[in-house]
């Protein structure tokens, strides 16, 4: 049974507590003398361009998080972590799965932007999604960087409204003095919540291991996707292991395997089948990566992949445990990425690359005992997914692109792409950027890009029931972005702000066939379009007290239709982060987002997705030299909070999870 008070509220509570005082090391204590200024000097961001770059002159809009912004941020999620860039909005799809919203580019499934970890794209087939909760545990990360905007003229479909680029912790460097070090994590919190993590890291060889087992965090009182109460089980658990290794200079190999166990689709109590719906996932990644030069005389980067992602839904009578129907959704992929760089003519740097995919359906069996249209028990039935069962893509692409440094204060970046679909039709991309720093304190950036988006297997495939039309081929998503940008540096603050512009067109919904027995993906001729503003402000008031605050406005229209639905019209966070006794840090945080039009007023009145204030406090520091503590409590004031249907009709809205309280402990021992 759940609890929905603390597993052990003592035993949390002394996780904040810093009864033993931290000294810091001398490389700590050089960190925190340093301005801001200073600080965001040693930024370096590379996914924007392949390029080693200094953050502000990224080009494009950019932001970089490593791992002490995961402790800073009290953030144990990619997508909570996700929470903090401006401008993005999170909204929960059913339950247990948060799309991300990136101006104004609304999905069900996470399938307009793209997911890499190590270089390799992360997508189920079927749906186009990714997922970024609790299944990538942050322990093995060592930084994530953001594109927000066009990049398909480097990544390719489905870079659409950007790119999250994730890249696995460091191997320890004995040149530098480090260690190879044991590091092992023990977190507890309400909801049943137990999480255990144990990471190994040394010059050649990671590993890691996680095991996390709670109830999601839900009221008892939830209501169901129709608009009814559920009384089913919440549990759910989540697996990791990851290997890492670098046999030789140059190359390294890594295994991932992740599995989740989550509730779903939550069925009403009135339903004679009384049903719980769980979603069970076996993902493996193996991969290897390999570079070789520099840029003077030639540097060649080449990853390789191969994806096996098993994942099947399950419903179950709760009544007698019988399935009751039963999903699967198996996938595999793989391809190679082969890029080479150089410098030519003392201010050019040189990117020309190839990849290559292939993708296809490995299991998409359904077996059906019940009608969900009638919610009762039927006669079985058997099928599949996809109206071709055995659907095979292999797509190609060349890309090259050109860093011009024009001189000190002005550098253009031009880079173009062609795709080669099996399925669809080929397509070009672009990109134009311009970053100009008259002043040190000063930056200015230009872009203007195109993207592409390719339908998944479910939009072009899904099999219709009951009916015996048969929709027409979709046609690939484009969109077209310019955005402009200035920021200003201070010595202790810093203040960026991007106004943007999209035109997206034939992009991908779902409607009713004609005997409105089941719904098909057409493209729409309107075009969206999508203008807004996004700002950060970072102020380091001294060296104990940090602050940071967000602001996106966002504007989505629909030639001749008004308005999009869905979205937020104003987003903001803030952040102080005060350090009150030397290693010890106290930190304050909340989320703003402003009322969200839906489209099920008339059928439910008690699910409205108004505006909302989330408020979340954290501590985090060192107990002593190798133990260190975060405790948090998430949603302070246990706000209800709707996000919109997943479904985008007229269905009931999600819930938002309820309050959380938790608290870690990490041991590490170096050798």
């Amino acid at each position: 049974m759940r609890s929905k008070s603390p597993l052990n509220l003592c035993g949390l509570l002394l996780l904040s507590i810093p009864f033993v005082s931290y000294a810091s090391t001398e490389q700590a204590d050089d960190y925190t003398e340093m301005s801001l200024q200073k600080l965001m000097s040693l930024e370096i961001f590379t996914a924007a361009s392949l390029l080693p770059t200094e953050l502000k002159k990224a080009p494009g809009t950019v932001y970089s998080f490593n791992r002490k912004d995961f402790e800073r941020l009290g953030v144990r999620r990619l997508d909570e972590l996700l929470g903090y860039v401006p401008g993005f909005q999170l909204n929960q799809y059913r339950k247990r799965h948060n799309s991300v919203w990136s101006r104004g580019m609304i999905d069900r499934y996470n399938n307009k932007m793209k997911l890499l970890i190590d270089g390799v794209p992360i997508q189920h087939v079927y749906y186009g999604h990714f997922s970024a909760g609790e299944n990538l545990a942050l322990e093995k990360i060592g930084k994530v960087e953001v594109i927000i905007g066009p990049a398909s003229s480097l990544y390719g479909a489905n870079a659409f409204a950007g790119v999250i680029s994730v890249s696995t912790r460091d191997f320890t460097k004995k040149a530098k003095g480090e260690e190879a070090y044991v590091e092992t994590g023990l977190e507890l919190g309400n909801h049943s919540r137990t999480k255990g993590n144990i990471f190994y890291n040394s010059e050649k060889l990671q590993g890691f291991l996680s095991y996390l087992d709670q109830d999601a965090p839900f009221e008892d009182e939830r209501t169901s996707f129709v608009g009814s109460g559920v009384s089913q089980p919440l549990d759910e658990q989540y697996k990791n292991l990851y290997l890492k290794a670098a046999p030789v200079k140059g190359l390294q190999i890594a295994f991932d395997y992740q599995y989740s166990d989550t509730p779903f689709v939550y069925f009403p109590d009135n339903s004679p089948a009384n049903t719980k719906d769980n979603t069970e996932e076996n993902f493996y990644n193996l991969s290897a990566r390999y570079e070789v030069g520099d840029l003077d005389s030639g540097k060649l980067e080449t990853t390789a992949y191969y994806v096996d992602d098993q994942a099947t839904e399950k419903v179950y009578l709760q009544s007698t445990g019988e399935l009751a129907d039963k999903e699967n959704r198996d996938s595999l992929y793989y391809g190679i990425k082969t890029t080479w760089l150089k410098k030519l003519f003392v201010d050019h740097t040189i990117a020309v690359g190839a990849e290559w995919q292939h993708d296809e359906a490995k299991d998409m069996d359904k077996l059906t005992l019940w009608d969900y249209k009638n919610l009762y028990l039927n006669s079985e039935k058997t099928g599949s997914l996809l109206s071709n069962d055995h659907e095979e893509n292999d797509d190609y692409a060349l890309f090259i692109q050109d860093v011009w440094e024009m001189n000190q204060e002005l550098t253009a970046t031009i880079s173009a792409r062609y795709d080669a679909f099996d399925k669809f039709d080929n397509d070009s991309n672009y990109r134009f950027a311009m970053v100009y720093t008259p002043t040190g304190e000063q930056t200015v950036k230009m872009l203007w890009g195109t993207a592409v988006r390719k339908p998944t297997y479910r939009e072009y495939l899904k099999v219709l029931e009951n009916t015996s039309f048969v929709p027409d081929m979709p046609e690939t998503e484009k969109m077209e972005t310019f955005e402009l940008s200035y920021s200003h540096q201070w010595q202790n603050v810093n203040i960026s702000a991007t106004s943007f512009y999209n035109e997206f067109d034939d992009y991908l919904h779902d409607i009713s066939t004609p005997d409105d027995n089941d719904e098909y993906y057409v493209n729409s001729d309107n075009t969206w379009r999508m203008y807004g503003v996004e700002v950060l402000s970072v102020y380091q008031v001294n060296n104990k007290l940090n602050l940071r605050a967000t602001l996106g406005w966002l504007k989505g229209k629909e030639s001749g239709e008004g308005d999009l639905p869905y979205l937020a019209e104003w987003t903001a966070s803030f952040l102080s982060d005060y350090q009150w006794y030397r290693s010890h840090h106290l930190v304050f945080s909340l989320f703003y987002n402003s009322d969200r039009e839906d489209t099920n007023d008339q059928k439910y009145t008690n699910d409205d997705s108004d505006n909302f204030t989330t408020l979340n406090i954290h501590a985090y520091g060192h107990l002593i030299d190798n133990i260190s503590y975060q405790f948090g409590i998430k949603n302070i004031t246990d706000e209800t909070i709707y996000d919109p249907a997943g479904d985008f009709d007229d269905r009931y809205n999600s819930q938002r999870t309820e309050r959380e309280i938790w608290g870690k402990l990490t041991y590490t021992h170096r050798f």
